[in-house]
């Protein structure tokens, strides 16, 4: 078993316990990973790789993952419509069949699958916040496949006490059913638990209304000894 992390504060006031994470953007570098695949694929399309057609990738990922997230179409039907948006925005034909777009997108996926990385200095955060006797959870948006995929393939998976995928739980963040499931997985109250993301909306304001302490990271700006910094700073407070 962990050993219990150090009592602070003052009477009635409760000490974190368990510290829950995001993954994209925040442990995993899915921006880096897209940005070296989405190049790849566009060049292989014939289009130009310019900012400004990644920017539309993202933009189109942005939009149609939030349709999904909201229930409003499935994730091969977002998967879809980013490539039917991307493809008319670049001027390239756009392929008129589900079959043909599913292929596509498949061979996107190789490319992003083969760019997968965690950031540096994410397997000694969360030892270290092991060693210290937190609970670490992870909940994050996304299919369950492929969310479990990304944290096997660059060695996550076993560093997580509970880990809960949205498509898994039926709940999404900022929902604060999504955070109660977290924290009720990680055996402790809500305000035991800091939660550490990298988006001020589905992350920062989504953990605080559900009760947790948040912390919001920056990982365009922060180095790895800052996001460290941050989250040790958030739990001696």
């Amino acid at each position: 078993a962990r050993p219990r992390p150090p009592a602070r504060g003052g009477v009635g006031r409760r000490m974190i316990r368990a510290v829950g994470f995001d993954l994209d953007g925040t442990l995993f570098d899915h921006r880096g990973a897209a940005e070296t695949s989405a190049a790849r694929f566009l060049a292989s399309r014939g289009a130009a790789v310019t900012p400004a057609a990644v920017d539309a990738w993202f933009a189109a990922e942005a939009t149609h993952f939030e349709r999904w997230r909201s229930g409003r179409i499935d994730f091969a039907e977002q998967r879809r419509a980013r490539l039917r948006d991307v493809f008319h925005h670049l001027g390239l034909p756009v392929p008129s069949g589900p079959a043909e777009l599913d292929a596509l997108f498949a061979s996107y996926l190789d490319d992003y699958r083969d760019a997968w990385a965690a950031y540096p200095g994410t397997h000694d955060l969360l030892r270290d916040l092991g060693r210290r006797g937190y609970r670490l959870g992870l909940l994050t948006n996304g299919s369950t496949e492929q969310q479990t995929d990304k944290l096997d393939a660059v060695g996550l998976a076993d560093l997580f006490d509970a880990t809960c995928i949205s498509e898994q739980l039926g709940h999404h963040k900022p929902d604060p059913a999504a955070f109660a499931a977290l924290v009720e997985r990680l055996g402790v109250r809500p305000d035991e638990c800091l939660f550490v993301g990298d988006d001020a909306t589905t992350d920062a304001a989504g953990a605080r209304a559900a009760g947790l302490t948040a912390v919001l990271i920056d990982r365009t700006t922060m180095t790895p000894h800052d996001v460290e910094v941050a989250v040790l700073r958030a739990l001696a407070e």
